[in-house]
């Protein structure tokens, strides 16, 4: 069985799990099914409006990295489609490590190095952690106001857990070689581990140099700015929900949707699924006082699973396009 294929009944797989975890809270909840067929039509334009954007944010932000970092040449529709891809293996697999790892691995194919495919994939990683980590935090600190230590902690110790490791992984590579032989003199490392790990240590410190160059710092800007817009759109969906119903503010709905993110960010289900919305629910019935699972259910459904339709229907026009380009390469 090819890898690709393999891949695609693991998604196939995942998309079941994920969607057996919503009707799962709709049984438990006693979540009508009305409650998400019924929503406004205005509501829905909107929100595949803004998981439209979303996805647009995240492919200019990797063609952004790619025309800066690498040497293999995707055009801007193309690196779309390869965001929307990895995107799609995201929501149907393990959360922030298999869209990084189809990233690297079309880079990889294209040509590009290894170490340059790995930072290029993992850069919009640190990307998101540096700019949801401290307001996942202001939402532990804000539950913690309200008295619910527990959920404080949670919120304020996983991300950063997360901001502390992705800093160890961008100050990993600048250990100088003294350092690494000076390590492997005590624990005896072989030298032909040794050679490849102070490559990747000597290029990855070249791009990161490129990376906080005075050129790259103008990108990191616009970097981040792209990253902010990606890390806010679903708070709007969540906002716009909740308004239907409840008074409430935006920087209210903005803290409920990263309290569910941090949650969703951890390795445990698919796609987060489950662990986001018990994230948002605890977040929103504790601190904000609003009680309503329905919303946070069809909010769901608004952001995930529209999304999964939109890269999914991007990743079968990859796939075609590939095999219309590639049409005799070789099964793996």
């Amino acid at each position: 069985m090819s890898t690709g294929i393999r891949a695609v009944r693991w998604s196939l797989i995942g998309l079941a799990a994920s969607l057996a975890v919503v009707l799962v809270i709709m049984r438990l909840f006693n979540v009508p099914l009305t409650a998400i067929l019924e929503a406004p039509r205005a509501l829905l334009f909107v929100s595949v409006l803004l998981c439209v954007m979303r996805l647009l944010a995240q492919g200019f932000r990797f063609y952004m990295l790619v025309k800066r970092h690498s040497l293999v040449r995707l055009g801007l529709g193309e690196a779309l489609m390869v965001r929307s891809v990895s995107e799609f293996f995201a929501l149907t697999t393990v959360p922030f490590i298999a869209d990084e790892s189809v990233r690297l691995m079309i880079l990889v194919q294209r040509g590009e190095k290894t170490v340059t495919a790995f930072w290029i994939a993992f850069s919009e990683l640190i990307l998101d952690v540096a700019v949801t980590a401290p307001i996942a935090v202001s939402s532990g600190i804000m539950a913690f106001v309200h008295g619910d230590v527990y959920l404080a902690a949670v919120l304020m110790v996983l991300p950063l857990i997360q901001l502390s490791l992705t800093t160890l992984l961008i100050l990993l590579p600048r250990l100088r070689k003294t350092h690494s032989l000076n390590i492997a003199n005590r624990i005896s490392i072989p030298r032909r581990f040794l050679e490849p790990l102070k490559r990747f240590s000597g290029e990855s410190n070249n791009f990161l140099k490129n990376f906080v160059s005075s050129r790259g710092r103008v990108n990191t800007v616009v970097l981040t700015a792209l990253t902010t817009v990606v890390m806010t759109l679903p708070a709007v969906t969540l906002y716009l929900v909740y308004s239907m119903t409840v008074d409430v503010g935006f920087v209210e709905a903005l803290l409920a949707f990263h309290a569910g993110n941090v949650l969703g960010a951890l390795p445990v289900t698919v796609g987060g699924a489950g662990l986001t919305e018990a994230g948002t629910f605890l977040f929103s019935s504790r601190v904000l006082r609003i009680t309503s699972i329905e919303a946070v259910v069809l909010w769901r459904v608004l952001t995930y699973y529209l999304t999964l339709l939109i890269t999914g229907l991007m990743f079968v026009f990859y796939a075609l396009l590939s095999i219309r380009r590639f049409p005799n390469r070789e099964k793996p």
